[in-house]
């Protein structure tokens, strides 16, 4: 019988061990998906207010305005002192943008894109050069999504190839993952 009480004491002991004991942090996990999903995902939406500005370009009568890892903020630049605000175009893991014509030319964080920019609203990936997505760039979050982290170590969920591809990154609470960066 005290057999019988210690195993089931053992029992309750060990199941009362849940989720919850395990360590929680913030961290990276990769967003998998396939090349038909940047097109998905590369849209124009509303405006939306500056957080990480990053560089700033300004074409004929527009500004835009680099929110890193996120997208760029298109601006009626018509009177500078007073830029309005017109649509927030989102590209996963872009810090840096050119134009030419009305076209733009994006980073992203697994690649380089074209965007036909000629009606805001509208917007057209025209090319997509996706030979960055099988390099050691899929490994590990990019340095845009990284560099603001103030921490010894940057935690991230590790990569699984057999997910797909990673078509961007996302910060959020999880348990302790294996996988960092030395900061």
């Amino acid at each position: 019988m005290k057999k019988n009480t210690w195993i089931l004491l053992l029992f309750i002991v060990l199941a009362s061990c849940t989720e919850q004991d395990i360590e929680q942090i913030v961290g990276l996990r990769p967003v998998y998906g396939t090349l038909a999903d940047f097109n998905a995902i590369i849209k124009s939406e509303q405006p939306k207010e500056l957080n990480n500005i990053g560089k700033i370009y300004v074409f004929n009568e527009l500004l835009f305005i680099n929110e890193v890892g996120k997208g760029v903020h298109v601006y009626d630049n018509t009177d500078q002192t007073a830029p309005k605000p017109l649509q927030f175009i989102t590209i996963p893991g872009n810090i840096d943008i050119a134009i030419k014509e009305q076209f733009i030319y994006a980073d992203l964080s697994a690649g380089l894109v074209t965007i036909d920019i000629s009606d805001l609203n509208n917007i057209n990936v025209t090319h997509l050069d996706n030979r960055y997505l099988s390099s050691a760039s899929q490994q590990k979050p990019p340095s845009s999504l990284t560099d603001d982290i103030v921490s010894n170590r940057i935690y991230f969920e590790c990569v699984d190839q057999n997910k797909g591809i990673i078509i961007n990154w996302e910060k959020v609470q999880m348990p302790k993952p294996s996988c960092y960066l030395i900061n």
